[in-house]
């Protein structure tokens, strides 16, 4: 892991729509299924372009590894939780149609809370509205990290042998499946949504947690039928934790808790629910990707809002830089 530049300036508001903007690398471009690979990540991409207005592009390298499902790597960098908290609540006021928000923000007191949130450069720029050093993009043409960032690409997303065959009607094919999964985690939702079992210490003096953390609570119940006001941090394989935007009173999924390298912000699979977008280990296809999905109520409650395109509005960023990390993706087994 690597610590870029500090850096606090003014944001600039942007002028242009919700835009993700694939590029592919050569060992994508030279795969014997580059065109139908390449076919799936632009539907995953236009999907999501379709689904989010804030205004911002987002720039993705894809890559092919053979050793992998899929996975990805972000530019992060820290916010203070009261900056956090503060541009949920304004994005909330300025977007009242995003009723998702406005109830996280109302709970947000009761979840998880920390000194600092770890987010995606994307997130932070175009999720929340930040700017400065510790928002721009840190991976360079080649796909390099670039400690001080200011560079191409805000992620790097990875793609094994997945399968472009259609999945059916209403069904994503595997490798859009996997490729929504993986720029979930670039907006910064799911795995990269998290910091349970990591330790920032180095980089930052007390507690940091992540956009989606505020959002986790326990269940005294094998499943989330028993999730309750007690907001859920551990590692403990045993915890069943809960997504929830009302301070545990219901539950939008399950997460995952099964650790071994696994992400804690990606979903578990649980009977007898239909297999999500971001589910940890399910490596099939999924339902499409729409406002239905439980992945759309997650990135409604860190700051994503739905069309038509929200203006911008102006916040101070405090970051530390830019770091560079690796979030798993779901595999058939625990990695």
């Amino acid at each position: 892991m690597v610590i870029g530049a500090a850096a606090a300036t003014m944001l600039a508001g942007n002028a242009h729509a919700f835009v993700i903007v694939p590029t592919f690398d050569n060992s994508l471009a030279s795969n014997a299924n580059a065109a139908a690979l390449e076919a799936a990540i632009n539907t995953a991409v236009g999907t999501i372009d379709g689904l989010y207005s804030n205004p911002g592009t987002i720039k993705v390298l894809f890559e092919f590894n053979s050793a992998v499902l899929g996975q990805t790597q972000n530019g992060e960098s820290f916010v203070t939780y009261s900056q956090y908290t503060a541009r949920l609540a304004a994005d909330s006021a300025a977007h009242p149609n995003n009723t998702v928000l406005a109830t996280a923000v109302a709970n947000l007191s009761h979840g998880n809370t920390g000194d600092w949130v770890l987010g995606t450069t994307a997130y932070l720029r175009v999720g929340l509205g930040f700017s400065g050093a510790g928002t721009k993009p840190c991976f360079n043409s080649s796909g390099g990290f670039v400690a001080a960032c200011n560079a191409v690409f805000d992620a790097i997303v990875t793609i094994g042998n997945v399968s472009t065959a259609s999945g059916g009607a209403g069904k994503n094919s595997q490798a859009v499946s996997v490729v929504e999964h993986e720029l979930n985690e670039v907006l910064g939702g799911g795995g990269g949504g998290t910091t349970i079992g990591l330790n920032y210490s180095a980089f930052v003096t007390g507690v940091a947690i992540g956009p989606i953390d505020p959002y986790r609570y326990q269940s005294t119940k094998p499943d989330c039928s028993g999730v309750d006001s007690t907001p859920s941090y551990t590692t403990n394989a045993n915890a069943v934790a809960c997504y929830s935007i009302d301070g545990g009173v219901t539950s939008l999924v399950q997460m995952n808790q099964a650790g071994g390298g696994s992400d804690y912000g990606d979903f578990a699979t649980t009977s007898p629910n239909i297999p999500y977008i971001q589910d940890a280990f399910y490596p099939g296809t999924t339902d499409i990707y729409s406002t239905s999905s439980p992945e759309y109520v997650m990135q409604e409650s860190i700051g994503y809002n739905g069309l038509p395109e929200p203006s911008t509005i102006a916040l101070l960023l405090g970051a530390v830089g830019g770091l560079g990390w690796t979030r798993r993706r779901r595999l058939a087994t625990v990695a």
